[in-house]
Formats: structure tokens, sequence, C-alpha cells
């Protein structure tokens, strides 16, 4: 237990940052999810094998996570009708409305554009670490990123006025 006591202290700021950018700033949310990883990372630390780093690996079962929640979520809004939020200040709510588009333009990408975005955006990891997660160059993940910024960029401009 004192290993994974050290792996939580080491590890959980970079996971909730994580989860925080994921979640589009929904602490209550991302605190949630974070528990949830470390739980899962718990239950397979065994098999964890070291062919990448452990926060890499942490990441992943971090993204996993957040994607299990998503489906949840889904199937719970085709039940019952999503309040809307309403907040007394107009630059906080514009600001979380622009976060929603870009995470859902970012959750409409194909893969692996999607997962070079998602990690190099929300985790801020280095190229050779996407590259090592998905299997492909760190020249690769760089280009795709570059590419995939620029598009989401242009998509957000035109669809949604906002600029970034």
């Amino acid at each position: 237990m004192d290993v994974f006591e050290d792996i939580f202290r080491k590890f959980q700021p970079d996971v909730y940052r994580f989860l925080c950018r994921l979640t589009a700033f929904d602490i209550p949310t991302a605190e949630e999810l974070t528990q949830e990883t470390f739980y899962q990372a718990f239950l397979s630390l065994s098999r964890f094998r070291g062919e990448c780093s452990m926060k890499t690996w942490l990441f992943q079962i971090a993204k996993n996570t957040y994607y299990k929640y998503i489906r949840k979520e889904t199937r719970q809004r085709d039940i019952i009708q999503d309040m809307p939020a309403v907040s007394s200040l107009a630059e906080i709510a514009e600001q979380h409305e622009m976060l929603r588009c870009v995470s859902l333009l970012i959750e409409q990408l194909e893969e692996p554009a999607r997962s070079v975005v998602q990690y190099r955006l929300y985790s801020e990891i280095s190229y050779a670490e996407i590259a090592q997660l998905l299997d492909i160059r760190a020249n690769t993940a760089a280009v795709i990123y570059n590419r995939t910024m620029t598009k989401l960029r242009n998509t957000l401009k035109e669809r949604y006025g906002y600029e970034i």
C-alpha cells in the first residue's frame, strides 16, 4: 500500500488537472473521476507492465474513466432533461460555453487526432509520450496535433464565432 500511496501523492495533481480539462473544469466531476481513476489504477497495478511511464499509464486510465462517465451521462440525458446552468456573471458563462464548444469539437474528431489533441492539451504530455501511447512516431504526433489545432481554430471561429 505504501507504494501506491507514493504513486497517488506524486501523480494525483497531474491526473486531476487532466480531468479538469477533459470535463471543461467541472470541478466536482473532475474530483470524482480522479478518485475513480486511482481506484482503477489500484485494482490494475499488478498488470502495469512498465511499457510507458506511470504518469502516461494513469492518464490512459483517466481518459478511459472519463469516456465511461460520458457514456453514462449520455444515457442519463436521454432520460432526464438537462437543467440549464444559471450564472450572474456573463463572462464566466461565455468562457464556459466556449470551453464546451471546444470540448464538443474535440470529441467529434477522428482517431488518432482526438487522442493526440486530448493528451497534448489536457495533460500536456510530450509528443514522445503520446507517440508511445498511440504507437506512432513523435513527429507524426506533432504534425497531427498542429494540423488538427488549425482545423479546430477555423471551425470554432466559423461555427461559434470564437477565436483562440
